[in-house]
């Protein structure tokens, strides 16, 4: 699967780093609708059998997958087209732990970008991850997310 897009060099310490990091990487990005493309070939060709070559990726969203298993392969930032909500999303590279089924996995969430900007910053993918809820916020009740690790010598959680 493919590594994430580049990105600055500099890594973000604190919240008030981390919105100017996404700002600026949010300009870098050219057209994000080619890159999503180029997601999806990349993930085609670099299938391992025929199944996995037909079988159709969709975006998810991270709340849908929460407590799944998951390989993490890579990710991109990606600025938001809504309104509401976080400016910016990543479009995570990913594959189901349990059968191998490949997925891209949207999320908003600030602490889960946080997270993985700080994983690219050691760029050890894959990395094995799974969604878990961590409370709700006080606007409007939406539950937060995070990301947590579960070992393969471990069942996966589910």
């Amino acid at each position: 699967m493919p590594q994430s897009r580049a990105l600055a060099t500099t890594i973000p310490t604190n919240a008030k780093e981390l919105d100017v990091f996404l700002r600026a990487q949010g300009e870098k990005v050219p057209d994000p609708d080619a890159g999503g493309y180029e997601r999806i070939i990349e993930q085609v060709l670099s299938a391992t059998s025929p199944d996995v070559v037909l079988t159709p990726v969709e975006a998810l969203q991270a709340k849908e997958i929460v407590g799944v298993p998951l390989i993490l392969y890579g990710f991109d930032l990606n600025k938001s087209e809504y309104d509401v909500g976080s400016p910016f999303y990543v479009s995570m590279q990913c594959a189901v732990a349990q059968d191998g089924t490949p997925a891209i996995i949207n999320c908003g969430h600030k602490k889960v970008i946080a997270q993985l900007v700080k994983l690219k910053e050691f760029d050890q993918f894959p990395y094995n991850v799974v969604f878990r809820e961590r409370g709700v916020s006080k606007v409007g009740g939406t539950a937060m997310l995070e990301l947590v690790k579960w070992e393969t010598s471990e069942e996966p959680p589910f």
